[in-house]
């Protein structure tokens, strides 16, 4: 059995502890619900050369984890199958190592399972800044900000002169896309779903507008707010959004696609989220490209650096979400893919020591 999600399901009778672990027991497409997952008792392995032991105090909870449940090919880093169990970014406590540079103690980010303690590779987790906010370490210095500064910096290379459109913008990722880019100077129009999400992009995120998708017309919205078109749009949602955002490009414009939460409680494309203007890729003369977080990698250090100094300058917020209880992954996920999260969802599984 090969992938990371079938080494936590293998047993080893030598060393076993019980453990609460969210199991995959079928594919979830269209809508998400629950029930692709079942909460079992399952036995975790001895370490091998190169693993430690993690019990997680924060589970990240990311609309990538919906993709991931699809368990399509190419769904994401870690394809996973029936029977595995769930996996995810997490802030976690090692608990058992064999790899030098990490012991029994240490606060670390990086992969875990949807469990009360797993097995993952030392190369894959990485020690937690000092001396901020254990939650900080997952909402801004974690895969969500380097999403944010790859397709602002990496590839947006955005630019003080910039019209800058970020979807969903309240997010997560999207809240700090938006804020890098008025930190470069750029004008940012944010697109969020509500009056209260688009109040909080004006008047806590200093925002230079924001667009309510529920009850806006967008058309009318970005022609008002972006007379002379949008240069660069960092794109969360894809769908209508999308579609929207095409008509509004200005000639040589750039989209940086992060992600297309619209589409991942679709198994229908022909239910009105499809895109229909990609022609103005061609008549604008539009580059649109998609990435993963932190690309491209060789910039990561400076992706990094930038994160940090804008964080020690008060110059990025960051909202955490908190549901308590491994037990209830599954209710945050469906919270994040019908928009009501408030900030970085996270599971606290266990208090930090």
């Amino acid at each position: 059995m090969g992938g990371m999600g079938r080494q936590f399901a293998a047993l080893d009778r030598r060393n076993v502890l019980d453990n609460r672990a969210w199991i995959i027991v079928k594919p979830s497409t269209g809508k998400f619900t629950a029930d692709c997952l079942s909460l079992e008792s399952r036995e975790v392995p001895a370490l091998a050369q190169g693993q430690v032991r993690v019990r997680p105090i924060y589970l990240s909870l990311d609309p990538s984890n919906r993709n991931a449940l699809t368990l399509a090919p190419g769904s994401g880093p870690d394809p996973l199958q029936v029977g595995d169990v769930m996996l995810g970014e997490a802030i976690s406590v090692i608990e058992e190592s064999t790899v030098d540079g990490f012991a029994r103690g240490d606060i670390v980010s990086g992969l875990a399972g949807w469990a009360d303690q797993s097995v993952v590779p030392a190369a894959r987790v990485r020690k937690v800044r000092p001396g901020i906010p254990l939650e900080a370490n997952m909402t801004v210095f974690s895969h969500i900000g380097l999403a944010a500064t790859a397709g602002m910096i990496g590839i947006g290379d955005a630019k003080p002169t910039d019209t800058i459109v970020v979807s969903a913008a309240a997010g997560a990722t999207g809240s700090l896309a938006a804020q890098i880019g008025k930190a470069i100077g750029a004008r940012v129009i944010g697109i969020a779903g509500g009056e209260e999400k688009c109040r909080y992009l004006i008047d806590e995120l200093g925002l230079d507008g924001a667009i309510d998708y529920k009850s806006d017309d967008m058309d009318a919205a970005l022609a008002r707010l972006c007379p002379e078109g949008v240069s660069l749009y960092f794109d969360n949602v894809g769908g209508a959004v999308l579609d929207a955002v095409l008509m509004h490009l200005s000639f040589g414009a750039r989209i940086a696609v992060c992600g297309q939460i619209a589409l991942y409680n679709s198994a229908d494309r022909n239910d009105g989220q499809g895109v229909r203007n990609l022609m103005q890729l061609v008549f604008r003369n539009v580059t649109m490209r998609g990435f993963f977080a932190g690309q491209p990698f060789e910039r990561i250090g400076e992706y990094e650096e930038l994160l940090e100094r804008l964080y020690k300058e008060g110059r990025l917020k960051a909202r955490a979400h908190i549901v308590k209880g491994l037990d209830q992954a599954p209710a945050a996920l469906d919270i994040i893919l019908t928009g009501r999260n408030e900030g970085k969802m996270l599971v606290e599984v266990f208090p930090a020591p």
